[in-house]
């Protein structure tokens, strides 16, 4: 006979899984001015699948990096080209995507050079990758485009 559990043992709680917090801006309608920052972020995370879409043009780290500099700061690029090529091969590895392009997403803060994006991940990327439900991003203007630079804990 299997003991039942003791009271205390469950958790009927809410837990932080299923809290927006932040993320209820992406709940509402963008408004114009934050249209750029927030296409800038979708931007970033759709880098890795247009890449691969292309993966027979790819022959080099370099161009791996050079493309995800369009959407992320230097620092972040860089992981981002060693975690997606492989240097023994010399070609794109062949792995589970890192990123996907969020559905819900809204602006918390936007000034002229910096912004905080708020966003939603799909249900089944954030549990592939046991995210938080709510995630938010530091973008910055550098040059004449927005890019991530980093993701607030």
């Amino acid at each position: 006979m299997i003991p039942e559990p003791a009271p205390a043992a469950l958790d009927t709680s809410i837990t932080a899984d299923t809290a927006i917090g932040d993320c209820t801006v992406a709940l509402h309608p963008p408004r114009e001015r934050e249209r750029l920052v927030i296409d800038a972020l979708r931007l970033a995370y759709g880098l890795e699948q247009a890449l691969y879409q292309r993966a027979d043009s790819v022959t080099s780290w370099d161009q791996v990096y050079a493309h995800y500099r369009r959407g992320f700061s230097e620092p972040l690029a860089r992981r981002l080209a060693d975690y997606s090529w492989e240097a023994e091969s010399g070609t794109l590895r062949a792995t589970d995507a890192a990123m996907a392009v969020p559905d819900s997403v809204g602006v918390l803060q936007l000034e002229r050079k910096e912004a905080l994006v708020a966003w939603i991940p799909r249900n089944d990327f954030r549990q592939r990758w046991e995210l938080p439900r709510c995630i938010v991003d530091r973008l910055e203007r550098q040059d004449d485009h927005w890019v991530v630079v980093e993701r607030r804990p």
